[in-house]
């Protein structure tokens, strides 16, 4: 294990029913002695956490697994439209 690096999984961040990743990786790093040492100690590169933490790119598998993560997509059915006024001429 790296110098700084804490062995102990983070607990996702929860807000609003939803795991928040950015804020679990901020809590993750928060954890270490640096990003740049919580990326070396997961095998990641520091510029892609950095890239990640200022939103350039989106969080991807190796940052998820990281974090005892994965992405899930999921769907929901939306309310039916009202009906449209009948047009008279």
């Amino acid at each position: 294990m790296a110098a700084g690096i804490t062995e102990d999984p983070v607990p996702p961040v929860v807000r609003d029913g939803r795991i928040d990743v950015l804020a679990t990786l901020e809590a993750a790093i928060a954890r270490s002695v640096s990003a740049a040492a919580w990326a070396a100690g997961k095998g990641l590169s520091s510029v892609y956490v950095c890239d990640v933490r200022r939103g350039v790119r989106p969080p991807g598998p190796a940052i998820l697994a990281a974090l005892g993560l994965e992405k899930v997509v999921s769907y929901a059915q939306v309310a039916p439209a009202a009906p449209a006024e009948e047009v008279r001429s």
